[in-house]
C-alpha cells in the first residue's frame, strides 16, 4: 500500500468517526481515478459523473453501517463498479457487468509512452489494435494493475477472484499482449 493509500484510508478513519470533511477530501482525492475506471465500461461521462456522485451521497447517507476497509481506493471502485451496473440494468435490459466492453485506449490510458514522431504514433496504433484483440476482462485487469497501480489483492477484489487468479490473469494478459504485438 502506498503513502497516498495510507492517507485516503486515515481520512475515510476520520469520515467514520463524523468528521464530514474527510468524506469531501476522498471526494476530491478519488474523483479522477474513478472517473477514468468508470469511463472504460461506459461511454456516457455523465451517467458516469452521476453515479460518481451518488455512490458519496450513499457513503455519505450510510456512514453509520460502514466499516474501516482495508483499501479505500479498491474499496471505491469496487462500488463504482456496482453502481455503474445498477444504473444501467435500470434502463435497459439486465446485463452481466462481466459482459460490458471495457474500453481501453492507447492514446488515453498509455500516452505517456508515446512522443510525437512517426515511429511511435506507429509503436501506438500498433498497442491499440493488440489492445483491442484482448478480452474485456484481460483489459481491465492490466487497465487496474499498470494505469491504476493496485496490487494483485486489490485487482483480484475489484474482479471478484481470488489472489493467485489475478496473478495469472495479469500474467497471461501481459504474455497475450506482447505475442499479439510482435505478431502484427
Amino acid at each position: 500500500m502506498n503513502k497516498n493509500s495510507e492517507k485516503d484510508n486515515d481520512l475515510w478513519f476520520h469520515f467514520l468517526g463524523g468528521d464530514e470533511d474527510s468524506l469531501a477530501e476522498i471526494y476530491k482525492r478519488q474523483y479522477r481515478n474513478l472517473y477514468a475506471y468508470g469511463t472504460k465500461f461506459i461511454s456516457d461521462d455523465e451517467l458516469v459523473k452521476d453515479c460518481i456522485q451518488d455512490l458519496f451521497i450513499k457513503i455519505h447517507c450510510n456512514r453509520k453501517q460502514l466499516r474501516e476497509t482495508v483499501n479505500l481506493n479498491t474499496y471505491l471502485i469496487r462500488a463504482l463498479k456496482n453502481k455503474l451496473f445498477d444504473s444501467i440494468s435500470s434502463y435497459t435490459p439486465m446485463q452481466d457487468i462481466e459482459n460490458l466492453p471495457f474500453d481501453l485506449r492507447a492514446d488515453d490510458d498509455f500516452i505517456y509512452l508515446f512522443e510525437d514522431s512517426d515511429d511511435d504514433l506507429l509503436q501506438k496504433q500498433k498497442l491499440q489494435k493488440a489492445l483491442d484483440l484482448l478480452s474485456h476482462r484481460q483489459r481491465e485487469s492490466i487497465y487496474l494493475r499498470y494505469v491504476q497501480e493496485l496490487d494483485y489483492e486489490e485487482v483480484a477484489s475489484i474482479l471478484e477472484i481470488n489472489y493467485q487468479s489475478a496473478k495469472n490473469l495479469v500474467s497471461r494478459t501481459l504474455i497475450k499482449l506482447r505475442e499479439i504485438y510482435f505478431n502484427l
